[in-house]
Parts: structure tokens; C-alpha cells; sequence
């Protein structure tokens, strides 16, 4: 990595490129396994040119989200390659429990931790820190990561990509698809996925919900087969599925199951998802206490740090991004843009419109990679 415009147009070309599966030209891949102590070792695939540099390349750690595939899964794949396409060298952690789609944070930034020293340690990779790049709900604890490698030595920036200030705001647009926005109450369909893995980890946790754990178990084996199989959660052909997993949930609490996973083209009875948003927020509050930043910052200092999300996100909205620059404002160097053109995302329609969401995504490009220039 050179110049941050010629590689965000290196990376844009990779990007391109990189759309149909691997094994992706110019990019070597490499399955590896990191160690630490007596400690659980963690797996991770790396990302570099093909082509040997005699100088150590810029750093990048992925944090991957919640996700059936993790490493696997093809958006990441193709961005981790797109990285390497633009000079990079990119390691991504496999975080086992969260392809088990269990929310606890622990694993995942144990995970990303492992990655950054093992990434800084090596002899390929500039020195100076790497950039952690964490994605939707590995943004935040890209960030907290952060906070503590960053005074290491470790940590240079970061880019959060999809990510999430307020579980409150997030949990709730997860049951409704209602979010603020300029004062006013927006309306977005939210993919169903998101709530089942909410509900999953954290329904029978609620006070007065505890015989509600085969429900939980259920939406936990529905979003698995989501991610196994690979179809949309809001599509018709999602209902056999459903048909399947509630077999195992018992008569009395059939139809909660049904409230979280109605027909396709059905959505939750609005009131009660009313009622249950915060019952949700205050289990995984408690269950999980570090999914959020802490609400007063601190007084660590951060890195530089560049997020990126979709206009049209279905699974959280982007005026979390919003939310996530303001609270980091005081603290560190810290610029978001929305953009129509990422993943989960509708066209902006008119050519001239589209070149302007083009200009503003490249230029988002442009300042990810600046930040192996500081």
C-alpha cells in the first residue's frame, strides 16, 4: 500500500474482481493456527498478494459477525481478498462461539486479540500497529479491542463496518423496524434474522421467560439453518423451515415461537414486540454486559478510526453509525459515511445519484486505507 487513493482503486478493482468464489487471482491464501499459551488455539485464514514483496506489508485483523460461515461467509471472503488486492496483508479469526451464534463477547475479542499480536509479530507485517476491522456486531468489540491493544502498540486504526451503538435502538428496530431519524420515526422491514438470534441467546434469560427455552433453542437451530442452507430469512422459502424446528418447541409456547417466526409475510404483532424489545435489551444487558461501549467513556485513547454502513441495512440501521461517531467524537479521530452501496442495500436510482453514492463510498475506501498512512 502506497498512495490511499491508488489503493482504494486497487481495492475497488480487487472488489470487482473477487465476485465469483475462490481461489481469487493475485491473492494467496493461507489456513493457520494461532496459539497462545495453554489456552484454546484459534484458527484464522490469511490474506496476502500472491506476488512476494521484499517489504512488510500494511496489517489488517477482521473480526467477523455473527454468522453460521464466519471466515467463510462470501461477503467477508471477498473483502478480506479485495484488502489483499490492494497491498494488504489480512488475517481473520474463526470466533467459534459466534458461529455458534452465541452472542458472548469474550471469545471474540479474546480471538481478535490472539490475531492482532500474532499479525504484529510477524516479520511480513509493517510495524506500527495493524487496523482491526470489525463487522456488524464485531464492530463494538473491534472498538473495545482497541481501546487496550492500541496503548500496546498494536492498534494504528479502525474500520467498522455495519456496526451498532445502542443494543436498545438495535434490539428494538430487530422486533419493529422503526428507528429515528431527524426527529422523525422511520420505517425499515428488518430481516427476521436478526431477532431470532437475539431471541436465541437471550428470551429465556427474561425474568418470567425462563420456561421459555425451547423457544430459544428452536430460533437458535432456525437462524443455523439460515446461515447453513442460505436462504433469506424474510422469503417464502424459509417457512418450511420453520415448519421443521417448531415441532420441538412445546404446545403452550407455539405461538411465541410463531411470534418471533411468523410466515414470510407476516410480521410480529407490533405491540408485543413493543413489550418485549426492552425485556430483551435488559437480559442481554445482563447476560453480556460488554456488548455495548460503556456508556461514560474510559478515557483511554483510541486509534483513528473509520466507519462505514448501509443506507438500506436491514439488519441494523444505519443511524447507529450516526450514533457510534457521536459518542467517539471527544475521543479519537473518528468520520462515518452511509452509503447506498454495500450489502443489504436497494440502488440509489438515478445515474447521477449513483455516481455520487460512487464518489462517497470510494472516498470511505480512500480513508480505510489512509489510515496505514498516520
Amino acid at each position: 500500500m502506497t498512495n490511499p487513493t491508488f489503493d482504494a482503486l486497487r481495492y475497488v478493482r480487487g472488489w470487482v474482481r473477487n465476485a465469483s468464489p475462490p481461489p481469487f487471482r493475485g491473492v494467496f491464501t493461507q489456513d493457520i493456527e494461532i496459539r497462545s499459551g495453554g489456552d484454546e488455539a484459534v484458527q484464522a485464514r490469511r490474506y496476502r498478494p500472491a506476488s512476494r514483496s521484499r517489504r512488510p506489508l500494511p496489517g489488517w485483523v477482521m473480526l467477523h459477525g455473527a454468522t453460521r460461515p464466519g471466515p467463510d461467509h462470501a461477503a467477508i471472503v471477498r473483502f478480506a481478498a479485495s484488502l489483499a488486492s490492494a497491498g494488504g496483508d489480512v488475517l481473520v479469526p474463526d470466533v467459534r462461539a459466534w458461529r455458534s451464534l452465541d452472542l458472548d463477547p469474550i471469545p471474540a475479542r479474546r480471538a481478535l486479540a490472539l490475531a492482532a499480536r500474532q499479525h504484529c509479530a510477524d516479520p511480513g507485517v509493517r510495524p506500527g500497529g495493524v487496523v482491526l476491522v470489525g463487522l456488524s456486531f464485531g464492530c463494538p468489540q473491534a472498538l473495545i479491542a482497541a481501546s487496550e491493544l492500541a496503548a500496546e502498540g498494536l492498534v494504528r486504526g479502525v474500520l467498522g463496518y455495519g456496526g451498532y451503538h445502542s443494543l436498545e435502538n438495535t434490539v428494538r428496530f430487530a422486533l419493529t423496524g422503526q428507528f429515528e431519524w431527524r426527529e422523525r420515526i422511520e420505517y425499515l422491514r428488518p430481516d427476521p434474522y436478526g431477532r431470532w438470534v437475539i431471541a436465541a441467546n437471550y428470551l429465556h434469560r427474561i425474568p418470567g421467560y425462563e420456561d421459555a427455552e425451547d423457544v430459544s433453542r428452536a430460533l437458535g437451530r432456525l437462524a443455523a439453518l439460515a446461515g447453513d442452507h442460505g436462504f433469506m430469512a424474510w422469503e417464502p422459502s424459509s417457512d418450511p423451515y420453520k415448519a421443521e424446528v417448531i415441532t420441538s418447541v412445546s404446545a403452550p409456547n407455539r405461538e411465541l415461537f410463531r411470534f418471533f417466526a411468523p410466515d414470510a409475510a407476516q410480521d410480529p404483532d407490533p405491540r408485543r414486540a413493543e413489550e418485549l424489545a426492552p425485556l430483551l435489551v435488559e437480559a442481554a444487558r445482563t447476560t453480556h454486559p460488554e456488548l455495548e461501549l460503556p456508556r461514560v467513556p474510559d478515557g483511554r485513547p483510541l486509534p483513528p478510526i473509520r466507519l462505514i454502513h448501509g443506507r438500506q441495512d436491514h439488519l441494523i440501521p444505519f443511524t447507529e453509525t450516526l450514533a457510534l461517531e457521536r459518542y467517539l467524537r471527544k475521543r479519537a479521530d473518528v468520520d462515518a459515511t452511509v452509503t447506498d452501496l454495500l450489502a443489504h442495500s436497494r440502488g440509489s436510482g438515478a445515474s447521477v445519484a449513483r455516481l455520487r453514492e460512487a464518489m462517497r463510498f470510494l472516498a470511505a475506501i480512500r480513508g480505510a486505507m489512509a489510515l496505514h498512512r498516520r
